[in-house]
């Protein structure tokens, strides 16, 4: 990490505020030893009577400008724009960000070792105040790390989600750019960049194929920028795919949450000394870009791309038959896919499913940014109507017992058409044997090494400058801040290692590792030796070590005793990911390959609002000596 950038950092300007009752905000759960509060909103709209008034959006498919030199090419322009978001009967529009002109963002598609260029522009120039600069849409809290020093309150980075491609392509943290095409190293002010800015972005897409997706990644306003609309699909797609579902019968699906205002505007916390959250959802489900949308499907076969795109909610998904007021007279969910490739075998998510090591697999589990890949047989369901339901509480720490308010219990509704088209597709089993004969895992070495990292919370003391004494709850991994030399790790190109990730907090914590595809080895809990349910001796340690009271960084397995019973994780979630679960007193075993590339990567959690807090830390894969 270069000098300048360190020297530049002030890292006691640290702010994430508590929780506070502010209109338009519903208190969930407060604040307590190793748990931050948590919120939703409240919208003062009534849309219970709106239901499943339209039709689920199906995102638009991109065309390249070019196709020279066996290289596909995009110009994809990012605006201000208004959408039909909510019913379209409560006559009410939605101002947002997008790519392209539309949320969610029409979809990429390419095919693996044909390669990509996409220049993004950045157009948001909305001037909404007179005085030349751009605004953002949103309330940027300037007292969140990458938003303060003057950093621009409008400025984007592009992340290729699943992307095994170099760090100047990543869509880095700091490689940002301004609608006036200023990047952070033109800026005196702001911190430097450990990665340049660069244009266009580079997708060499030597990868298997699966269901990939492009966000936006500016350090510091992350979750107000992805909040705001920018997102959408990038599916890398293999010829064989044709035999299964295609065409119209196959439907990437977004899953996201937001609250809006009585004029249907977006509502976000002020981001103020008042109204800032650790931990904010929105309280009204958003599927494609619409608010409790219905989808009509033949009595047929359908691909379904499940992408979980909320800030901060778990999604625990499961089709509920409206008719006969029953779970288990539903269709199964076929996988075939997860987050970076296709699985083995299929497993059968629903009433009757595969039994994993972790129990039966009678829902789809989605933390933030993780994706499955299902097929759904409709046929015999002729005339019936299903909700999508979810029980997934807010904040998610394991538990799925709503629906409540907090749960967002109804996403979707899918109704069955009377007839349709038969369709003819390979047996599932048969295309998964094909599909993964013909693309072979990158050769790595075990390296033998054996990371531990923890995941934090602690309550932060500014103490100095404007914000002097504000005491913040904030996230972090390894108790370490995203400046800090002494946190970056240094993985060689062509190894393996093992990475032990210890939630210490409340929370259930998807992580997320750029650039590396990895295995869930294992899962173990633990127990706090001092025999409190939160931990209090060790939270008492990092707080001190946060506070600066002592230099000396708690060592976890001085605080707990594992459980010596480790569990597998179910074949849906095990090969092909690059982003992981970890629940509240919970050790979580992965091991990521390390190919493709070296350089600089992050790595954080995908809950957007701790990303942006300090649960993002970088990491560099160095070549062999």
């Amino acid at each position: 990490m270069n000098s300048e950038r360190k020297r530049q950092y002030n890292p006691n300007r640290r702010t994430v505020l508590k929780a506070a009752g502010a209109a338009g905000l519903f208190a969930t759960v407060p604040w307590s030893i190793g748990r931050v509060a948590a919120v939703t909103g409240d919208t003062p709209l009534a849309l219970e009577d709106h239901k499943w008034e339209d039709e689920l959006p199906r995102p638009g498919v991109l065309t390249p400008v070019s196709r020279r030199g066996g290289t596909e090419r995009y110009e994809i322009e990012l605006t201000e724009f208004d959408q039909t978001v909510l019913p379209t009967s409560i006559g009410l529009d939605t101002t947002l960000w997008g790519y392209e002109g539309t949320y969610p963002a029409a979809t990429i598609e390419a095919r693996p070792g044909r390669p990509v260029e996409v220049e993004y522009i950045n157009n948001l120039n909305v001037d909404r105040d007179g005085d030349g600069v751009p605004d953002h849409l949103l309330s940027v809290d300037e007292r969140v790390h990458g938003a303060d020093h003057g950093a621009p309150a409008v400025r984007t980075v592009a992340h290729l989600h699943g992307g095994v491609v170099a760090p100047e392509d990543d869509g880095y943290p700091e490689a940002w750019v301004t609608p006036d095409g200023e990047t952070v190293n033109s800026l005196p002010d702001v911190p430097d960049s450990e990665v340049e800015y660069k244009q266009p972005k580079e997708y060499p897409n030597d990868q298997k194929p699966g269901t990939l997706w492009y966000h936006d990644h500016a350090l510091g306003i992350t979750r107000l920028n992805v909040y705001a609309g920018l997102a959408g699909f990038y599916l890398l797609r293999d010829p064989l795919e044709n035999t299964l579902p295609n065409g119209q019968y196959e439907i990437p699906i977004l899953f996201q949450d937001r609250t809006f205002n009585d004029d249907g505007s977006l509502f976000y916390p002020l981001g103020d000394e008042d109204d800032y959250e650790a931990e904010f959802a929105g309280d009204i489900p958003v599927v494609n870009g619409k608010v409790y949308p219905r989808l009509t499907v033949e009595p047929r076969s359908y691909r379904f791309r499940l992408l979980n795109g909320s800030n901060n909610r778990t999604f625990n998904l499961r089709f509920y038959n409206e008719d006969t007021d029953s779970y288990t007279d539903v269709p199964l969910m076929q996988q075939i896919g997860v987050d970076l490739g296709f699985l083995d075998e299929v497993v059968e998510v629903g009433p009757g499913g595969t039994v994993g090591p972790e129990g039966p697999i009678d829902s789809m589990l989605l933390s933030g940014a993780e994706r499955a890949d299902v097929i759904v047989d409709f046929r015999g369901y002729e005339g019936t109507t299903f909700t999508v339901r979810n029980d997934a509480e807010f904040p998610y720490a394991g538990e799925n017992s709503g629906p409540d308010i907090e749960s967002m219990g109804e996403m979707l509704q899918i109704h069955v058409e009377e007839t349709g088209s038969r369709g003819s597709n390979i047996p599932l089993q048969r295309f998964l044997d094909k599909i993964n004969e013909k693309y072979q895992e990158p050769e790595t070495t075990d390296s033998g090494i054996t990371r531990t990292f923890t995941l934090d919370s602690a309550v932060f003391t500014v103490e100095s400058g404007e914000f002097e004494d504000d005491e913040l709850d904030s996230h972090f991994l390894d108790l370490s801040l995203w400046e800090d030399d002494e946190a970056i790790v240094n993985p060689t190109l062509g190894t393996s290692e093992v990475w032990e990730l210890y939630n210490t907090t409340g929370d259930s914590h998807p992580i997320h590792l750029h650039l590396v595809d990895f295995e869930v080895v294992e899962r173990e809990s633990f127990t706090w030796d001092d025999g409190t349910d939160e931990g209090d001796a060790y939270q008492a340690a990092a707080q001190a070590f946060i506070d600066g009271e002592t230099d000396s960084r708690p060592e976890i397995d001085e605080y707990v005793t594992l459980s010596g019973s480790s569990t597998g994780p179910n074949p849906n979630n095990r090969f092909h990911k690059d982003t992981v679960l970890v629940n509240p007193r919970e050790v979580v075993r992965i091991k990521p390959d390390f190919t493709g590339f070296t350089g600089i990567y992050p790595w954080h959690c995908h809950i957007l609002e701790h990303e942006d807090q300090e649960m993002m830390l970088p990491y560099e894969v160095v070549e062999p000596e």
